[in-house]
C-alpha cells in the first residue's frame, strides 16, 4: 500500500463525509456544512482519495480558496496529505488561476502579459481623477454628491464596488448612463460619465492593467470559448460563500467545459458580502454554474461541543435561510470526538479600557493555569479592521503577546513603514524638510532621540545661531541641520548632535543614490541598513514582552514595505522611486501582501474575514457594542451598486444588512472549540450589543489588576505602603525579589535609594571664590517650592506656548522702543506678530485661532500702554538693559524690559507681562523680581539717571483689567534703605538655597502643582 493510502486509511470520516468521497468521479456537487462539520477536512480527503485511487493525477486536481491566506494554508495541508511532488501549487485563489489562464493565452498569442491593478492603486487613481474633475467640472454629479462627499474614501469605495458590479454584469459606462435615466438614478448617470473618462485615463497611463473582476471575466471568456484548456480533471472549492459573482462565473465556465466541480460552503458564515460575495449561490450552485450537481449535507459538528454548538445554531437561525437552512441541523459528535465541556463566558465592563484589561487577564489565566492553553490556540475577533491595532496594543501592554493578519491597514499608517517612507520622501524632495518633518525623523527610530535630547539639540543650535547674530527659530535650524551634516559639526561633542549627524549623513548618502537613479529598493535599504534598527529590533523581539511585541510589529511593517517596493520594481521597472512613495503616502486602502509575518506564539487579533477556515481552543469576540456590531448602516447608499447585482429595489435593505452582520458574528463564535468569551462595554456613553444576548454565559468579574508579575508587584507594594505592618505582602515581595522579578526589590523603588550625589550644586562653604547665579524671575519660584525651581532649571523647561508668546511680545516692544518716532499702531504691532507667528509651531485649527484672538488683544494692550507713555511726557532711558549685581557669593544676572523717567524726573523700572494672573495687593510690596530690579538700580548695576520712583508690572493680557484701558499696571513703591537691606539678605538666602543639596517640594491648596509625580507623600512631599 502506498504512503498516500496508508494516510487515507487512518482518517476517520462520518457517514455524511464518506458520502462526498463516494461521489462518481465525473460528478459535480455542492456540499453544505455548518461550522465545524469538517468541510475542509472532507475536501482534503476527497482529493487524497481521488489521487490514491488513480482517478486523477496529483497535477490534475486543483483547490480554490477565497483568500491567499486560506490558499496558502490549504496548499500546505494538501501537500502533507498527498505526500507526492506536484508541478505547481495545488491550492490557489480564483484570481490566481484566472491570472494564469489569461497569462497563458497572452504568451501563446504574443499579447502583453496582464498586470493586476491593486485596490490601493485603483483608489489612488480614482482620487486623482475625482480631484481633477472637481477643478474641471466636466461631470454633473447630483447635489447630494457634493465636492466634500466625493473627497471621502467611503465614496471611492462605493465607486470601486459599482465598477466591480458593472464588470460582473457586463454593463458598460454607456449602459449605466441609460439605466440611470430609466430608473431615475442621476448618480448612475454621473458615475457612468466619470467611469468612461477614468477608463480612458487608465488605458493611457496604465496600459494592460486590469482589476480582479476584469481578470476573472477575461478568464471565464477564454475558458468558455475554448481558447484556453483548463488542464484540470477535478476542481474543489472551499468556502464557496465567499466567492464573488465574477468568481462564480469563472467556476461556471470551467464546469461547462467538463471540469467536475465539488464546492463546499455555508451561506450562514459569509463575511464579504459587502465586497460582492454571494452566499445565496451555495444553495443555487447548480443553477449558477449551469450544470447538474449533487447536493450533499454534512450532518455532524466535530469542532464544537453541545454548549458552543447551541450558541452557533442560535445565531444562524436568525439569518435568512437563502434556501440552504438544512445544514443548521448538524448535531455535535456523539462519539466523544468533540472536546468535552464547552463554556460560554461574558465580560461587561464600564469602559473599553477595563474591557480590554479584563479580557487580557482572562487570556493570561487560560495560558498560565491548568489546563494551559498555548497563545497560538487563542484568537480575539472584532467587527472592523480599524479596531485591530488598538486592541492588539492594549493586550500587548497587558503582556498578552499578539499577532495580526497582513494588510490590516495601509502601509502609510504603520509606524515603522511610515518613518522610512517619510525619510525617502525627504530624500526625493517629495516631502518638504521643514521643522515638523525634521522633528518627526529625529524623534523616530531613524533619529533615535527622545524629547529631552531633542530639546538639548535645539537649544545648542539656537545658542550658536544667537552667537552668530542670527535669530532663526529652532525648527528652522533643525531642518537645515538635517539637510547637510556639515551644519552639525560644532555640536558633535554631545550625544544628540552625533545622532542627528548620523541621520543627516544617511539622508545625504541616499540623496546621492537618488541622483544616480537608484531604485526604491536601494534607497530603502540604505536608510534601513545604516539605521542599525535590524539588530536592535531583532534583539528586542527575541526578549519578548511588551517591547518585544512592539518590535515584532515594527519588523513586520518594514518587511511588508520592502515587499511592496519589490513588487513595484518588478511590475514597473522604469517608473521612478518617487511614484512609489507618492502612491503609498496617498493610498488609503490596505494592500494585500505575502510578506513573511512573525511566527511567534501569540494570540491572533483579527476580523471575521481573517478567521475563515481557522479554529481555536479559545475565541474572544470583543467590542460587541451597540452601533458597532451590528453595524446596520446601509451599504451602497450613495451609488446603489447593489441594484446592479439584480437585487430588487423593494427588498428590506436594513434586514439584509442585519443578516450580513449575523453571518459575521456566527463565523466568529463558531471558531471556538473549547471556550467562547463575548466582551462588551456598557456605561453612560456605550451600550452592549443585542448580539451579547445570543451568547449569554458566565459573567467574568472586571479585573482589579492584571494577572501578571508586574501587576502582582504593584498590588503588593500598594498594600505595603498603605499598611507597613502587612507581613504577608512583605514576605511575598521578598519571594518575588529573590526570583528576580522587576520592581519587587525595594532597592529599585523610586525615592528609596540613597541619592547618587549628596554634595551641593555649588559648594559655597568649601570655596570662598565660588559663586551661584540667580535669575530675578526665578527667585519667586524657588521661594514657593525649591523642588519646582530645581526641576524647571535642570530640565530646561521652555514654558511652552505662554513663553513663546511672551518672547514675541517682548521683542516687538523692544523694536518699537528702538525706533525714534516709530510706528506703535495696533496694525504694525500685529503685523510683527504675524511675521513671527510660525515660531509658536501651533497646529492649524481652533486652538490656533483662539490664541490668535488672545494675542490680537495683547497687541491692543501694548499699543495702549505705549501710546499712554508717549502722551504722559515720560522718557525711555533704556530697553532690555542687561545687568550683573554681586551680593557676596550670589550673582544676579538679569535684563530689564524698560527703564522710564517720568515727567517729574523720577525713574521707574518696567517689566512687561503677558500672563493672565497678577499678584494681589498684599504680594506686590514683596514681589522679588521687581525688588531685584530696584536693588540693581540702587546699587549702580544700572545707569543712575534720577531718583528711583519704584517699579511696576505691566500686564497687557485683557483678562487682567476691567477699565477702559486694555492693560493693567501693578506698581511697587520705591524701597527704603532698611527694606533694601532686608531684601539683600532675602536674595542671598535664596542664592544659598539654590546652591544647596536638597530641594523640598511644597504643594499648597491654592496652587496647582506642575510636577505631581515629585510630590508623592511617601517620597518627597513637605508641608508648607
Amino acid at each position: 500500500m502506498s504512503a498516500v493510502a496508508d494516510t487515507l486509511a487512518s482518517v476517520q470520516l462520518d457517514v455524511s463525509q464518506q458520502a462526498v468521497l463516494d461521489l462518481p468521479v465525473e460528478r459535480s456537487a455542492v456540499v453544505l456544512g455548518a461550522p465545524g462539520t469538517g468541510k475542509t477536512s472532507t475536501l482534503v480527503e476527497l482529493v487524497a482519495a481521488r489521487v490514491a485511487g488513480g482517478a486523477v493525477g496529483a497535477d490534475e486536481v486543483l483547490a480554490l480558496c477565497a483568500s491567499r491566506t486560506a490558499a496558502t494554508a490549504l496548499r500546505d495541508r494538501l501537500s502533507l496529505r498527498l505526500g507526492v511532488a506536484t508541478q505547481g501549487p495545488r491550492a490557489r485563489t480564483a484570481n490566481s488561476l484566472a491570472f494564469s489562464v489569461v497569462g497563458e493565452h497572452a504568451a501563446a498569442t504574443g499579447a502583453p502579459e496582464p498586470r493586476l491593478l491593486t485596490g490601493a492603486e485603483q483608489d489612488q487613481l480614482l482620487a486623482e481623477q475625482l480631484a481633477g474633475d472637481i477643478e474641471d467640472g466636466l461631470v454633473n454629479w447630483p447635489e447630494h454628491l457634493a465636492v466634500d462627499v466625493r473627497r471621502l474614501a467611503g465614496f471611492r469605495a462605493e465607486l470601486r464596488e459599482l465598477m466591480e458590479r458593472m464588470v460582473e454584469n457586463r454593463i458598460s459606462p454607456a449602459r449605466l448612463i441609460e439605466l440611470g435615466h430609466q430608473r431615475e438614478l442621476p448618480e448612475w448617470v454621473a458615475a457612468g460619465t466619470f467611469i468612461a473618462r477614468y477608463q480612458d485615463t487608465l488605458d493611457t497611463l496604465r496600459p494592460g492593467f486590469v482589476t480582479a473582476a476584469e481578470l476573472l471575466a477575461d478568464a471565464a471568456r477564454l475558458v468558455s470559448s475554448g481558447e484556453v484548456a483548463p488542464g484540470i480533471r477535478l476542481l474543489v472549492v472551499d468556502d464557496l460563500q465567499e466567492f464573488t459573482r465574477a468568481g462564480l462565473d469563472f467556476l461556471a465556465a470551467l464546469a461547462r467545459r467538463g471540469v467536475p466541480v465539488v464546492a463546499f460552503g455555508d451561506p450562514d458564515v459569509a463575511t464579504t458580502t459587502f465586497r460582492g460575495a454571494d452566499p445565496a449561490a451555495v444553495a443555487g450552485f447548480g443553477v449558477r454554474v449551469g450544470v447538474d450537481v449533487e447536493r450533499l449535507v454534512l450532518t455532524t459538528a466535530h469542532r464544537q461541543p453541545a454548549a458552543l454548538r447551541a450558541v452557533t445554531r442560535g445565531v444562524t437561525e436568525r439569518i435568512g435561510t437563502a434556501l440552504a437552512g438544512e445544514q443548521r441541523r448538524a448535531e455535535p459528535a456523539a462519539d466523544g470526538g468533540a472536546p468535552a465541556g464547552g463554556v460560554v463566558q461574558n465580560i461587561v465592563a464600564p469602559s473599553d479600557a477595563e474591557q480590554y484589561a479584563t479580557l487580557a487577564r482572562r487570556l493570561r489565566e487560560l495560558h498560565l493555569l491548568e489546563p494551559t492553553t498555548p497563545w497560538s490556540r487563542m484568537a480575539v475577533i472584532v467587527r472592523s479592521g480599524r479596531q485591530v491595532p488598538e486592541l492588539a496594543r492594549a493586550l500587548a501592554v497587558a503582556e498578552v503577546p499578539t499577532r495580526t493578519t497582513a494588510a490590516g491597514g495601509a502601509l502609510r499608517d504603520d509606524y515603522a513603514a511610515k518613518q522610512l517612507l517619510t525619510a525617502v520622501g525627504v530624500v526625493l524632495g517629495i516631502t518638504p524638510l521643514d521643522g515638523a518633518v525634521a522633528t518627526e525623523l529625529l524623534l523616530g527610530p531613524l533619529g533615535g532621540l527622545d524629547v529631552v535630547q531633542l530639546r538639548k539639540l535645539r537649544l545648542a543650535l539656537r545658542h550658536e545661531e544667537l552667537a552668530g547674530d542670527g535669530n532663526r527659530p529652532g525648527d528652522v535650524l533643525l531642518a537645515e541641520a538635517l539637510s547637510d551634516p556639515g551644519f552639525l559639526v560644532t555640536v558633535e561633542d554631545m550625544a544628540p548632535g552625533r545622532a542627528a549627524r548620523r541621520l543627516a549623513a544617511t539622508l545625504q548618502t541616499a540623496r546621492g543614490q537618488a541622483a544616480r537613479g537608484a531604485t526604491i529598493e536601494e534607497l530603502l535599504w540604505t536608510l534601513w541598513d545604516r539605521s542599525g534598527l535590524a539588530a536592535t529590533w531583532s534583539k528586542q523581539a527575541a526578549r519578548g514582552g511588551v517591547v518585544g511585541d512592539e518590535a515584532n510589529r515594527d519588523l513586520d511593517g518594514v518587511v511588508a514595505l520592502f515587499a511592496a517596493a519589490k513588487r513595484f520594481v518588478e511590475r514597473s521597472p522604469g517608473r521612478p522611486a518617487a511614484d512609489f512613495v507618492t502612491e503609498l503616502l496617498e493610498a488609503a486602502v490596505p494592500e494585500d501582501t505575502l510578506a513573511p509575518r512573525s511566527l511567534a506564539d501569540a494570540v491572533l487579533v483579527c476580523t471575521p474575514a481573517a478567521a475563515v477556515g481557522q479554529e481555536f481552543d479559545v475565541v474572544a469576540v470583543a467590542a460587541v457594542q451597540e452601533g458597532t456590531w451590528p453595524n446596520v448602516r446601509l451599504r451602497g447608499s450613495l451609488l446603489r451598486p447593489q441594484l446592479l447585482a439584480g437585487d430588487e429595489p423593494n427588498v428590506d435593505e436594513r434586514t439584509t444588512v442585519l443578516h450580513d452582520e449575523l453571518r459575521m458574528f456566527a463565523l466568529a463564535v463558531s471558531r471556538a472549540s473549547r471556550l467562547l468569551i463575548v466582551a462588551a462595554s456598557e456605561g453612560e456613553d456605550q451600550q452592549a450589543s443585542p448580539f451579547l444576548r445570543l451568547a449569554e454565559g458566565e459573567q467574568v468579574p472586571v479585573a482589579g489588576h492584571p494577572f501578571t508579575l508586574r501587576g502582582l508587584v504593584g498590588q503588593l507594594r500598594r498594600r505595603l505602603t498603605s499598611v507597613p505592618t502587612d507581613a504577608a505582602a512583605a514576605a511575598s515581595l521578598a519571594t518575588l525579589a529573590e526570583a528576580g522579578v522587576a520592581g519587587a526589590d525595594p532597592d529599585s523603588w523610586y525615592g528609596v535609594l540613597d541619592p547618587s550625589v549628596e554634595g551641593p550644586l555649588v559648594d559655597l562653604d568649601a570655596d570662598p571664590e565660588a559663586r551661584v547665579a540667580v535669575s530675578p524671575s526665578r527667585v519667586a519660584s524657588f521661594e514657593q517650592s525649591p523642588l519646582k525651581w530645581f526641576v524647571d532649571v535642570m530640565s530646561g523647561s521652555s514654558g511652552g506656548l505662554a513663553t513663546g508668546v511672551g518672547t514675541i511680545m517682548h521683542a516687538i516692544m523692544e523694536t518699537a522702543a528702538g525706533e525714534p518716532e516709530g510706528d506703535i499702531s495696533v496694525d504694525r504691532i500685529w503685523g510683527d506678530v504675524e511675521r513671527r507667528w510660525g515660531e509658536l509651531n501651533l497646529e492649524p485649527g481652533w486652538v490656533e485661532q483662539r490664541e490668535k484672538r488672545r494675542v490680537q488683544k495683547m497687541a491692543q494692550g501694548l499699543h495702549d500702554y505705549l501710546a499712554d507713555f508717549e502722551r504722559s511726557g515720560a522718557t525711555l532711558l533704556e530697553a532690555e538693559g542687561k545687568f550683573t549685581l554681586q551680593l557676596g557669593q550670589t550673582v544676579i544676572n538679569g535684563a530689564i524690559d524698560r527703564i522710564e523717567r517720568r515727567a517729574d524726573g523720577t525713574v521707574v523700572i518696567v517689566d512687561l507681562k503677558t500672563g493672565r494672573q497678577y499678584p494681589t495687593g498684599a504680594e506686590v510690596p514683596e514681589h522679588p523680581q521687581l525688588g531685584t530690579y530696584q536693588l540693581a538700580y540702587r546699587d549702580g548695576a544700572l545707569p543712575n539717571d534720577g531718583p528711583l520712583g519704584g517699579a511696576k508690572l505691566v500686564f497687557i493680557a485683557p483678562e487682567t483689567t476691567t477699565t477702559k484701558k486694555r492693560y493693567r499696571e501693578v506698581p511697587q513703591q520705591a524701597k527704603t534703605d532698611e527694606q533694601f537691606e532686608q531684601f539683600r539678605v532675602r536674595v542671598q538666602a535664596a542664592g544659598r538655597g539654590m546652591a544647596g543639596a536638597e530641594f523640598v517640594g511644597v504643594r499648597t491648596d491654592r496652587d496647582k502643582y506642575d510636577y505631581r509625580i515629585h510630590l508623592v507623600p511617601e517620597v518627597s512631599e513637605a508641608a508648607e
